[in-house]
């Protein structure tokens, strides 16, 4: 029997869960560290989107406060990557 490799289990996994590289929410969550940075993906997650507003969730309100510094960056790059989704706002929350 093959191996399978990395890239075809974590396929399988994807599937299985129904998520699709198709749908750009979902890539999004994938590729949440290019969108926002290693630093601040380390300490926020998406929660949720909300029409036109993405909603973050922050670990600590120092973090939640990085989000909003850098709020037209971050938009910037959702438009250029998902303009389908049309995200123009981002609500960032914090656990503390």
């Amino acid at each position: 029997m093959k191996e399978k490799t990395t890239q075809e289990l974590l396929d399988m996994l994807l599937s299985r869960l129904h998520i699709d590289d198709s749908n750009p929410l979902a890539v999004i969550y994938h590729e949440w560290m290019e969108i926002v940075g290693p630093d601040i993906a380390a300490h926020t997650k998406i929660f949720d989107v909300r029409g036109k507003v993405l909603v973050i969730e922050a670990d600590h309100p120092t973090w939640a406060s990085m989000v909003m510094m850098r709020k037209k960056q971050i938009i910037g790059r959702l438009k250029r990557q998902f303009p389908e989704l049309e995200i123009s706002q981002l609500q960032v929350r914090s656990h503390s």
